[in-house]
């Protein structure tokens, strides 16, 4: 079942094949994505009891096509106060929708995963996980500096591709360094594949969020 829902300021695409879902998913697009980009991944992945939240990020990009988490560059500054109002009125939108923090999770490709990172380390409760996929964390001393201590009880799962040419793995290694040194709960996993979500990713998503579930007692 897959709905498009739109407000001046938001819009979603939602995808679930159950009709009582248990677990609710954000996916959170690469650049010059939008609504619709994560929903082959939606489908792909098959997840049981799973309602699939993807929005559209708020700027247009700069290449003439699609969407972007964060518009402008170093020199002019950067534009990104619209995706976080967008993203803390989504988990709100989740959670009113009757799914507990501990059953949602962030999942993020490139830009989308490093800004999976801002977004659950800046709540001051923790989410059932985020799974950042060929993303990294920029400006880590911002990103830090607002974090909260509940949010170290998130589990986080990085995946990135060992043939990544556009995000190298090392900015996904990096990252994991940084979050083991600031005491998260984070797994790296590895995997033969370009910059891209591979059929790969699912088995480690799935298993991802059955430990933390079991963890949990959901």
């Amino acid at each position: 079942m897959i709905a498009v829902a739109s407000s001046k300021s938001l819009k979603i695409n939602y995808f679930q094949d159950s009709e009582s879902p248990t677990r609710a998913v954000i996916g959170l697009h690469g650049w010059t994505g939008d609504e619709h980009s994560m929903v082959p991944v939606a489908k792909s992945m098959k997840l049981e009891n799973t309602k699939w939240y993807i929005p559209r990020a708020p700027y247009t990009s700069d290449a003439g096509k699609g969407f972007t988490w964060f518009s402008g560059n170093d020199e002019i500054g950067w534009k990104y106060e619209k995706t976080f109002e967008l993203t803390t009125a989504l988990i709100t939108q989740v959670i009113k929708d009757g799914f507990a923090p501990k059953d949602i999770y962030l999942i993020g490709f490139s830009m989308g995963a490093g800004l999976s990172f801002y977004v659950a380390l800046s709540l001051d409760f923790p989410l059932g996980g985020i799974i950042p996929i060929a993303g990294f964390i920029n400006h880590p001393d911002r990103l830090f500096a607002n974090a909260t201590d509940a949010s170290r009880k998130t589990p986080i799962l990085i995946l990135h591709g060992t043939e990544d040419d556009i995000v190298k793995p090392e900015l996904g290694e990096k990252a994991y360094e940084l979050l083991i040194e600031k005491g998260y709960r984070v797994r790296l996993e590895k995997y033969k594949a370009p910059h891209k979500i591979p059929t790969d990713a699912k088995a480690l998503i799935k298993n991802f969020m059955d430990e933390n579930e079991k963890h949990n007692g959901s």
